[in-house]
């Protein structure tokens, strides 16, 4: 058993004086400003551990089953990666901690000899148990993160020989490998690994496998991973999974269908058919379209320059891609992990992987119109002989560009004759039973209604104001507020538009006018007979210039139960918010507040802004307060019109 101090630092310099520890300090230093990932702890335990597993899987040993064990202990803070690989030799065990110091060839995941000083002297608390044939230590090293901090340090921090329990209980049952733990505290980065509030092991697992190198390219079936996960109370879970790999984003849902298939039906029937052809409901209604392509498939779907050929011939890309209907696919598979409110493990963008295993963050795909499908697509770009740059922050400039490149290419080419696959977006959620059994009663009522009620226009009194509106109850879903916009239009409520069409097969769901005509008292503002009118001021000389009123040109329409639905479709690129001019929907919602601020016409104060009878809100984008479109939100306006003042105090919340 070894028992000798040492000092890691020991293999960088011969002297321990203080320009040396200075220019030291400034190097581990700059090796942990580039970590600044939150699973940059767990990406380094985890490839350390499976590049002394593949080591000694060479070996060839009869009866040897490599396994990895992730523990992840919630109420000390701390986390331990175990492998029963090929352990460390004693020149190993005093050196690998020093910066810029590595054993590793350029075959293995990592070999720049950063990944350990980071670990050594990003925490202050690390404790290293191996064992081998030749040699077996246990050692911790305190408040290294503390002294890098210090300016006058009372020397250089030193692995100790340690005779607590090794953190791990596991690593007891190996013959040979390596636990290494890390804990967390005030001063390190991250600070508490339960502020990701995942608390349970199979979670912990999935995650593992899209963000670290559990989450193998190239997936080894010969690979064992064990998780456990103690949470804050105490309680411990455990997942199993033979083999590392990385977890598609097809794997998470359901109803989702491989592009070449979709492709290949598209061209048969395309044969057969002509252009009206009908996709069989398979292939529709899809929650994700997916497909993984070799380099040669690559340059048989898009077109390739000749520099991008150059980086496919040497570096034989692998390209992965999952186009989700809507940005909530990865809400949802985020909140079924427990995750923290707002945190997607996984989203749109581009991540790059190299070594067989993802690295960096995402990248914004640079998509040039419909610029929300960005957010939709999550591709993955695998690269042979090519490596992160320190502390996995990035990769080439060439290698980043080809990547945006080819991700626009896909995105803008074969992905945009699938769009018609998704299912729809209306930002209404009923409950599936329920939905069905009022379809039902509505096809009922529908046709009772039909013969006992045509519809019949011989009163000319039709369309003078109503003293009440037919509709009975709120909206539910998007034909209620349909309903009820032409019951308010109807009404005389809202004078300023005049539908011109409406079409439920076009990417936008109708035209309007907006009209200003005599008698000019129908649009005035009046607090009590005419709520929703324009200023006096704002009509100008308007009836001098135009005795006969104004008529615009055709503007675009859309209807949505929520605004919710009108950002889903943004985001995704099924539409464009340049092209929208008004929106009538029930109420706001709230994913709006990401990009959008609401201003309230209702508000006295800014009932100037109203340009036209009936407008309720304007909606803003966050960034450039360029207005992006009028809204009518009905429930605000039924509100208004029953109760003024409450109505006001509810208003004020766009405000906030």
């Amino acid at each position: 058993m070894y028992n000798q101090n040492f000092d890691p630092l020991s293999a960088k310099y011969l002297g321990n004086d203080e320009v040396v520890i200075r220019s030291l300090k400034r190097e581990i230093q700059n090796i942990l400003s580039s970590y600044v990932g939150w699973f940059d702890t767990f990406c380094e335990l985890i490839q350390n551990g499976l590049d002394a597993l593949d080591v000694r899987m060479k070996l060839k040993e009869p009866d040897y089953k490599a396994m990895i064990h992730v523990l992840v202990d919630l109420q000390k803070n701390a986390v331990s990666v175990t492998d029963n690989g090929i352990g460390f030799e004693e020149q190993q065990y005093t050196r690998f901690l020093a910066p810029n110091f590595s054993f590793k060839s350029g075959n293995t995941r990592g070999h720049k000899g950063v990944g350990s000083t980071y670990l050594a002297y990003g925490f202050n608390y690390i404790q290293i148990a191996t064992k081998s044939p030749s040699f077996t230590a246990i050692g911790k090293m305190e408040n290294a993160r503390n002294w890098l901090s210090d300016e006058n340090p009372a020397g250089n921090p030193m692995v100790i020989p340690d005779d607590s329990d090794i953190f791990d209980p596991l690593f007891a049952n190996i013959d040979r490998g390596v636990s290494v733990c890390i804990k967390y505290d005030e001063n390190t980065n991250p600070k508490d690994l339960s502020w990701m509030k995942i608390t349970n092991a199979e979670s912990w697992l999935k995650v593992l496998k899209i963000k670290t190198g559990l989450g193998a390219i190239m997936p080894n079936e010969n690979i064992l991973i064990i998780v456990s996960v103690v949470d804050k109370s105490g309680e411990k879970t455990e997942a199993q999974c033979q083999g590392i790999g990385y977890l598609w984003a097809n794997e998470m849902f359901e109803k989702v269908q491989k592009y070449t298939d979709i492709k290949l039906k598209m061209d048969q029937l395309y044969r057969t058919k002509g252009d009206t052809y009908r996709l069989p409901s398979k292939y529709m209604n899809l929650n994700a379209i997916y497909d993984i392509w070799d380099y040669n498939r690559l340059q048989d779907e898009i077109t390739i320059d000749e520099t991008e050929k150059k980086i496919i011939d040497e570096c034989r890309p692998i390209v992965y891609f999952c186009y989700a209907y809507s940005t909530k696919l990865w809400d949802k598979f985020s909140e079924s992990l427990g995750l923290r409110n707002g945190i997607n493990v996984i989203s749109g963008g581009i991540q790059i992987a190299a070594n067989n295993m993802p690295q960096g963050e995402l990248i914004l795909i640079p998509l040039k119109k419909n610029a929300g499908r960005q957010f939709q697509l999550h591709i993955v770009m695998h690269f042979e002989n090519c490596f992160a740059d320190l502390g996995r922050k990035g990769f080439q400039k060439d290698i980043v560009d080809f990547s945006k490149d080819i991700a626009r290419r896909i995105a803008d080419g074969p992905l945009n004759k699938t769009k018609k696959c998704f299912r729809k977006n209306t930002g209404a959620t009923p409950d599936d039973l329920m939905r069905q059994q009022h379809l039902d009663d509505w096809k009922v009522d529908m046709k009772a209604h039909e013969n006992t009620n045509p519809l019949v226009l011989e009163n000319e009194n039709f369309f003078l104001p109503m003293k009440r509106v037919s509709i009975t109850s709120e909206p539910t879903r998007e034909q209620d507020v349909i309903a009820l916009f032409n019951q308010l239009l109807a009404g005389g409520v809202i004078r300023g538009i005049k539908i011109m069409s409406t079409n439920e097969r076009f990417t936008y769901d109708g035209l309007y006018h907006i009209i200003i005509d005599p008698p000019v008292d129908n649009h005035v503002f009046d607090k009590i007979k005419n709520p929703l009118g324009i200023l006096r001021d704002t009509l100008g000389d308007l009836y001098e210039e135009y005795p006969a009123g104004i008529c615009s040109e055709p503007k675009v329409l859309e209807y949505k139960f929520s605004l919710d639905g009108l950002i889903e479709d943004i985001e995704s690129g099924i539409k464009n918010s340049n092209d929208i001019n008004l929106v009538v929907a029930w109420e706001a919602a709230e994913q709006y507040k990401e990009k959008f601020y609401i201003t309230s016409l209702l508000l006295d104060e800014n009932i100037y802004m109203r340009q036209y009878h009936g407008i309720t809100h304007k909606l803003f984008d966050i960034t450039t307060s360029q207005a992006v479109c009028d809204l009518i939100l009905l429930k605000d306006l039924i509100t208004y019109l029953n109760n003024p003042e409450k109505c006001k105090d509810e208003q004020e919340q766009y405000d906030d």
